[in-house]
């Protein structure tokens, strides 16, 4: 058994060497990260702000012959959070500092060849948003979250490069009753539903390293 096992792992490093050979792509990025809100209807406050700040994370990506590609990426941002009153004049109150880690399994299309030194890029990511609030009595929660967007990569080697991006992902926090809608030819009313979604933009830059 031993030596089966043995034979086993010589044949898949044979095989992984050149089946990975310059087709995986680590990247350490860092940037800026701009955050929206939500409405409200509480008796209190009508709005909460998340306040802009800073984004990091990793990809990590395989290429997919000339110009095709899928990674994983993770994201993390800290901003404080602030709840508007519902009467007008009043000031903002600062309610808790939200963590945000988005998790994305990434799709890829590069415009130029793998060998290119500039390789414009563009995205479409599927994945879900950690929301964690840190201040006791509020549970953080998991939410559905996508990603749109695009970027260049400079190879300034066979195995180092630079990249840099620009992201729009928003995430699904809730739906609430937005009323009834009546067709008016054929009949029939349905509920509607009122989507919410935590919108941010962020743009990144940072190393890769290939191998």
């Amino acid at each position: 058994m031993k030596i089966w096992v043995f034979i086993l792992i010589l044949t898949l490093e044979s095989l992984a060497t050149p089946m990975f050979a310059q087709n995986v792509e680590v990247t350490g990025s860092v940037g800026s990260q701009i955050n929206g809100g939500l409405n409200l209807s509480t008796s209190l406050f009508d709005r909460i702000e998340v306040a802009n700040g800073v984004n990091y994370g990793i990809t990590v990506g395989y290429l997919l012959g000339e110009h095709g590609g899928v990674e994983f990426q993770w994201n993390q941002n800290k901003a404080d959070t602030s709840a508007q009153p519902v009467v007008a004049g009043l000031s903002s109150v600062k309610i808790f500092t939200l963590s945000q880690n988005q998790y994305m399994g990434d799709f890829v299309y590069h415009f130029t060849g793998r060998e290119a030194k500039l390789r414009p890029f563009v995205f479409l990511g599927l994945g879900a948003n950690a929301l964690n609030p840190e201040t006791s009595g509020v549970n953080g929660a998991t939410r559905f979250a996508y990603a749109l967007g695009g970027g260049a990569k400079y190879n300034v080697s066979h195995h180092f490069g630079l990249r840099g991006q620009m992201r729009w992902a928003p995430t699904y926090i809730t739906t609430t009753n937005a009323g009834y809608w009546c067709d008016p030819i054929w009949g029939g009313c349905w509920l509607v539903g009122n989507q919410h979604y935590l919108h941010e933009f962020d743009i990144t830059g940072g190393m890769t390293f290939r191998f």
